[in-house]
């Protein structure tokens, strides 16, 4: 009997393997207020392991138990519990021009300025 229990849990643990997907987010104006939103949204779902929410690229990378939940499950609660627009990211185009829309253009142009400047012009402010 003991074996069986046994057997029962290495299993268990052997089958749950995590999956990953990668969700595009649209409508993040800042990342100091809208991307921990995201974070958390994602965080409070039963079966999400992790969220690492990237600003720049506008994408949300979630680490869940699918033996918990689904992708369809995570995608409707972040819908619910956040104001922003999700979609599954099917490798379109990862550029972070193409996630922006006319509301966030400002932070794009802001980007491609700072990548203009050398390091020390960053450093320095000028």
């Amino acid at each position: 009997m003991r074996k069986l229990i046994i057997t029962t849990i290495i299993s268990t643990f052997l089958f749950s393997v995590p999956t990953t997907t990668v969700f595009n987010v649209e409508g993040m104006s800042c990342a100091s207020g809208c991307a921990p939103k995201v974070n958390k949204a994602a965080m409070e779902i039963k079966g999400v392991e992790s969220c690492d929410v990237n600003f720049i690229d506008s994408k949300a990378v979630i680490t869940y138990d699918n033996e918990k939940v689904s992708e369809s499950n995570i995608l409707e609660a972040l819908k619910t519990n956040t104001t922003f627009k999700y979609n599954l990211n099917k490798g379109i185009n990862s550029s972070s021009e193409a996630a922006c829309d006319s509301n966030t253009k400002a932070c794009c142009n802001k980007t491609k300025e700072n990548q203009k400047k050398s390091f020390i012009q960053r450093l320095f402010g000028f």
